[in-house]
Formats: structure tokens, C-alpha cells, sequence
């Protein structure tokens, strides 16, 4: 039984969750990241308990890494009246597979990685991939040096360097098709602690609070890092940050880390609650990023020969269905439990084929709703029938499932 060579580019999170399981599994695992230093982009995000039971299955405790478990969430309309709460993490017995966790990126991929070397995969800093040949599995990168593999994984996000040789990237391509645009910034508690006016919200009760204004602009903040911080995540119609985003050629390579004043997003955000605009004034004026959000056409396949893609590289989401990093972590642990040990080279392809019958209507409901919420379409019906789909759903026991039978129907 010879274990497969694979080489995973891109170590964000779904790439390093793929590699802890295919290196659990017997197989010879690299990763490729182009950044010389690995840097989390993009702060941080909700990891709901079905992904939370992914990791765990991968060995992954985000909670001792700086995850901050959910409790109560506040929801507000812009002008600070509550139209909702509601406390997570009640069922006791739910929360032996997975709990609702906020996590700050930068943590949780460092976990992820030190995991994946812990199990032998060998992490690569630094290198560039430029080029695929998916005729014959071969890597090419900027030192004119090449690899040649079993497998390859794109697991290099929106702006994927593998996708183009999966798909026509002519016609498929990320596009802001949303037209919103998203402004995030970083506070300690001890700073909101410290402000006696917004302190009043902040106690070991609340860990996400939103404001709304039922239209295009809401305000989602959540701590993460311990307790130690809180992330805000501020979204809107794009053309009232455009001057900012729109940098031609460059925007693909600096989509995450535009300036914008504090003046401007005040600007966007001035009939929102005084509260919010409080907690504006509190941060560092320097400290504002904003981006365009992209979403993406369905891909009519996410993998070719012995290629293969997995989340953002094939289905971007935007933040509004909170499942972004959630959907990378489920294709991660799909794809190991369908290349086990004792898969063969030869079988590769039909697996690869399997993993998207498995997962793409999962990933389309995800992307339905999170284009109708970021269209305002949002109430509470939908809501609670999204998160129970969501939550309920075991990724590594469907797929076990579904491979069960599809060896049955084989033989």
C-alpha cells in the first residue's frame, strides 16, 4: 500500500485542515504558501458546531487557541433598539460534537499549522506557484524549480492561482457581484472596558452585538483572542467606500488591506446609533481596512484529472451566512475521509468526483442564503431555518455514508 504525495497550495485554513488529515491518514503531505511569512488576512469569523466538530476530529481545540465561546447575541436596528436576542450553546448535548465559537484567524491557523507539522507535513513559506500542469500533476514556481505529485489541492482562496487551470477563467472569475464592500477594524476590551459610556454593553453576557439597518448597512462585532479583543465587521453599498477600493489592477493583490479614514466611515455609518459612532472614535484612525466582497458564479466543476479545488478557490462566500471558513474545514475533512490509507493513484479521479457530488448542493444552499440576506431579504424564519441546516449537518459522517455506498454500487 503505497500513501499518496500531496502537495496542498495555499496554507489558510482549509488547505492546513485538509493537510492534519491526509497526513493523519498515511499519505506524504506538503503545503506551498506564497506569503514569506504567514500572515492571517482577514481577522476573524464564527465557527459554528458543525465545523467546530471538524476540527475537533482533525485534533483541534479552538477554544484553548483564543476562541471565544458564543453566549448571548444582541441584535439592534441602527439606531441602538433591540430587536433581538437570543443564547447559544444551551443544548449540552449538541455541544459534545460542536460549540459556537468566535476565533480570531491569526490563532487559528497558527494551530492549524503547528498541528499539520506536528503530523509530518512539510510546510513550505515563500514559494510562489506560477504555473499547473494537469496533465501530469506538476507544480511550477517562481524559482523555476517544479514538484510533481498524485494530487494537488488548490486551497489558495478567491484569487486562486490553480482555479484558472480547473475552469475557463475567462468567463469564470471572482466578481463583487454583491456590490457591497466591507470596513473591519480591531479594539481591545480594555479600551471599550475603559470607555464609560460603551462599557455599559460589554460584560461576560454579550460576545456579539449588530446593529441593522434593515437595508444595506449593518455593524456585526464579537470578541475573540481570549477575550482580549473585539473584531467589528462592517459592511455597505459599495459605492460609498468605492474611491477606496477601486485600485485597477492592484486590487486583487491589496483587497485586504486598503486604508480607509475614520472620517469617511463615519461618514457611511453617521445615522447609525451614537453608541457605534463612539466606538469609531475609540479606535486608531489608522486602523481601518476595507475591501470589495467578491462572490463567484458556481463553478461547473472543482476539479480536473488529479487536481482539485476547495473553498474560496471555489466558492467564495459572503460573510453574511457566517460560514465561510465553515464550508473550507467540511471540504477539508471530506476529502480525507475519501482518500484513506489504502486509496490508490488510480482511484483518485472518482474520488475527486465524489467530493463534489458530496458537497456542492451543501455549499449552494449556503451561497443562496447569504446572497439573500446581503440583499436585505433576511427574517427571522429564514434565519432559524438556515442555522439548524447548518449546525445539524456532520460533515465526516455524510461522507462516510456517501462513500459506503458508493463502494457498493461499485462492486
Amino acid at each position: 500500500m503505497t500513501p499518496l504525495n500531496i502537495a496542498i497550495v495555499g496554507g489558510g485554513l482549509g488547505g492546513p485542515a485538509a493537510a492534519i488529515g491526509l497526513a493523519k491518514n498515511g499519505h506524504v503531505v506538503s503545503i506551498y504558501e506564497r506569503s514569506t511569512a504567514v500572515e492571517a488576512i482577514g481577522y476573524g469569523f464564527r465557527i459554528t458546531p458543525n465545523s467546530d466538530h471538524c476540527l475537533k476530529w482533525l485534533g483541534i481545540d479552538v477554544v484553548a487557541g483564543g476562541a471565544v465561546t458564543a453566549n448571548t447575541a444582541r441584535m439592534m436596528d441602527r439606531e441602538g433598539r433591540v430587536t433581538r436576542e437570543w443564547k447559544e450553546n444551551e443544548d449540552l448535548e449538541a455541544m459534545k460534537q460542536g460549540t459556537s465559537v468566535f476565533a480570531y484567524r491569526a490563532a487559528l491557523q497558527r494551530q492549524l499549522l503547528e498541528k499539520a507539522s506536528e503530523g509530518g507535513v512539510e510546510v513550505k513559506i515563500g514559494v510562489k506557484v506560477i504555473s499547473v500542469d494537469v496533465s501530469n500533476n506538476t507544480l511550477y514556481f517562481d524559482d523555476k524549480t517544479s514538484t510533481s505529485v498524485d494530487l494537488i489541492i488548490g486551497a489558495d482562496g478567491v484569487h486562486s492561482r490553480i482555479r484558472p487551470h480547473v475552469v475557463d477563467s475567462s468567463i469564470l472569475y471572482p466578481k463583487p457581484s454583491t456590490g457591497h464592500s466591507c470596513v473591519r477594524f480591531m479594539l481591545s476590551t480594555y479600551t471599550l472596558l475603559s470607555d464609560p459610556i460603551v462599557s455599559r454593553m460589554i460584560d461576560d453576557s454579550f460576545k456579539m452585538l449588530s446593529w441593522n439597518d434593515q437595508q444595506d448597512k449593518r455593524i456585526v462585532a464579537y470578541a475573540v483572542d481570549f477575550d482580549r479583543s473585539w473584531i467589528f465587521t462592517c459592511t455597505h453599498p459599495e459605492q460609498l467606500s468605492l474611491q477606496q477600493t477601486s485600485e485597477g489592477s492592484q486590487a486583487d493583490t491589496i483587497a485586504y488591506n486598503q486604508k480607509i479614514s475614520l472620517e469617511r466611515v463615519k461618514e457611511i455609518y453617521k445615522d447609525f446609533d451614537p453608541l457605534a459612532l463612539r466606538i469609531l472614535d475609540l479606535t486608531d484612525p489608522n486602523g481601518f481596512r476595507v475591501w470589495k466582497l467578491l462572490d463567484m458564479d458556481e463553478l461547473p466543476r472543482w476539479s480536473v484529472n488529479h487536481t482539485v479545488l476547495l473553498g474560496d478557490a471555489c466558492h467564495p462566500v459572503v460573510p453574511y451566512g457566517y460560514s465561510g471558513a465553515s464550508m473550507s474545514i467540511e471540504d477539508a475533512v471530506t476529502l480525507c475521509v475519501l482518500l484513506p490509507a489504502n486509496v490508490e493513484s488510480s482511484q483518485i479521479q472518482d474520488r475527486l468526483q465524489l467530493y463534489e457530488k458530496i458537497r456542492k448542493p451543501r455549499v449552494r444552499r449556503v451561497l443562496e442564503v447569504s446572497r439573500e440576506v446581503s440583499h436585505g431579504k433576511e427574517n427571522r424564519e429564514l434565519v432559524e431555518e438556515y442555522y439548524q441546516f447548518l449546525v445539524s449537518h456532520d460533515a465526516i459522517e455524510f461522507a462516510r455514508e456517501e462513500l459506503a455506498g458508493h463502494l457498493t454500487k461499485s462492486h
